[in-house]
C-alpha cells in the first residue's frame, strides 16, 4: 500500500525541488522522499521536532538506516530480510529450502 498525501509548501521549497529536479535524475516524488528519509536521521531535524514535543511522549525512531535506500527510490519498496534464518529439509532426495 502506497500513502499519497497531499503536501502543500511554499513557492521556496517549489523553486528548490524543481531545481534538485531539474539537476538530477530524480523525479519530484523520489526528491521528498529523499528528504523525509535522511531527515529522520539528522540531529538537525530531532532538534527542531524536540521544540515541539508533546510531554511524556517519545519522538519516534525511523524504521530504516541510512543504507536502506530502496525506500526512498521506490515507492513500492519491501525491504528483503537477508538475516532471517534459512532452513534446508532434506527427504528422500527431495531438498527444500525455507526463508
Amino acid at each position: 500500500m502506497v500513502y499519497r498525501p497531499t503536501v502543500r509548501y511554499s513557492d521556496v521549497f517549489k523553486e528548490y525541488v524543481d531545481s534538485v529536479f531539474n539537476s538530477t535524475r530524480l523525479d519530484r516524488n523520489q526528491i521528498i522522499r529523499l528528504a523525509l528519509f535522511i531527515a529522520a536521521h539528522s540531529e538537525e531535524y530531532k532538534s527542531i521536532l524536540k521544540k515541539y514535543k508533546i510531554t511524556d511522549v517519545s519522538l519516534p525512531h525511523p524504521n530504516w538506516g541510512l543504507t536502506d535506500d530502496g525506500y526512498w527510490k521506490d515507492q513500492n519498496y519491501i525491504k528483503i530480510d537477508t538475516n532471517k534464518p534459512i532452513f534446508v529439509l532434506e527427504q528422500g532426495g527431495i531438498k527444500i529450502v525455507i526463508g
